[in-house]
């Protein structure tokens, strides 16, 4: 098959990951303030995702109902 082209490491190759023996072994290090707004966001997010399962079990619920709306009120 031409065109087709393995990865490195699949061929034995070692790839460089782009790092050097001097970068630090810790990674990024985030501020306090990225940390403060990766926790909003995240809690942002999680609170979207918990209205949306509501909405859904809300409607499902509504919809088995034999009288739909009205026997929830």
């Amino acid at each position: 098959m031409t065109g087709w082209a393995l990865p490195a490491a699949a061929c034995g190759e070692e790839r460089d990951g782009g790092m050097d023996d001097n970068d630090s072994e810790k990674g990024i290090v985030l501020t306090d303030e990225q940390k403060r707004r990766r926790r909003s966001r995240s809690i942002a997010i999680a609170l979207a995702l918990c209205a949306l399962v509501l909405l859904f079990y809300l409607v499902t619920i509504i919809k088995l109902s034999p009288a739909g709306w009205w026997r929830l009120l």
